[in-house]
């Protein structure tokens, strides 16, 4: 067999990428869930290992993304948000999502629905500047009062999509994998009289790894912003 064409099989080859730390604020009974995601940018290349190596698989290539998921977590029952917010903080201060000198720091991404503004402002008060989410109902996007107001439509579609398309990936040691699976497998897609569709766990399951997920994967879809301080895309 000749090798060139035996390794010609395509390759996802990637030229950068940035952080994203998605968090589901939870409520009393609820957890507060974390997702740590690498968005990586790069090329499928098609071309076979020698045509890579001496630089002619150029012509080859057509623009790809990865998202993957590098860490998730579930905090404690009753963790108090002060605390919450110091270990995100803390979180935040580690490498690789620290940034260094090539990396920018991670983004911060919180679904502060359920909880309300003032919890994302003690964030803000520990030296953070999160990125805050509102899921709301309907299929819109706007931005207001310091938030994205975010259908959960939107933010469900998003990973549902990433998934067909082998976009997303967990990393198989994630402790919470088997969670995220059944939380993937508890959520429903219900038509409305209208024909609209909606997302929700069935009762009595949870959804938080799912959000926390969502929100990063969201935030890593969304394009660059127009012009620098633009509240909107």
């Amino acid at each position: 067999m000749d090798v060139a064409v035996a390794a010609s099989t395509p390759v996802f080859l990637p030229r950068s990428s940035r952080w994203i730390v998605g968090v589901d604020l939870g409520q009393s009974v609820d957890w507060t869930a974390i997702a740590v995601v690498e968005h990586i940018k790069g090329v499928i290349d098609t071309g076979t290992v020698m045509e890579r190596h001496c630089g002619l698989s150029t012509g080859k290539q057509t623009p790809a993304v990865r998202v993957d998921v590098r860490h998730l977590e579930r905090v404690p029952l009753n963790t108090s948000y002060p605390a919450i917010v110091a270990y995100v903080k803390e979180l935040l201060a580690r490498p690789p999502l620290c940034g260094d000198g090539k990396l920018k720091p991670a983004e911060l991404v919180i679904d502060q629905t359920g909880v309300g503004a003032a919890v994302g402002d003690l964030f803000e008060a520990g030296g953070m500047k999160p990125i805050r989410v509102s899921i709301t109902a309907g299929s819109e996007v706007t931005y207001a009062k310091r938030a994205w107001h975010v259908a959960k439509t939107v933010l469900v579609s998003t990973v549902d999509a990433m998934l067909h398309t082998g976009v997303l990936r967990f990393a198989a040691e994630l402790t919470e994998a088997g969670a995220m699976r059944e939380e993937l497998l508890d959520f429903r897609r219900h038509l409305g009289t209208a024909g609209r569709a909606t997302y929700a766990a069935r009762t009595g399951k949870h959804d938080d790894l799912v959000l926390s997920v969502a929100v990063a994967c969201w935030w890593a879809s969304r394009p660059p912003p127009s012009l620098p301080g633009m509240g909107c895309w």
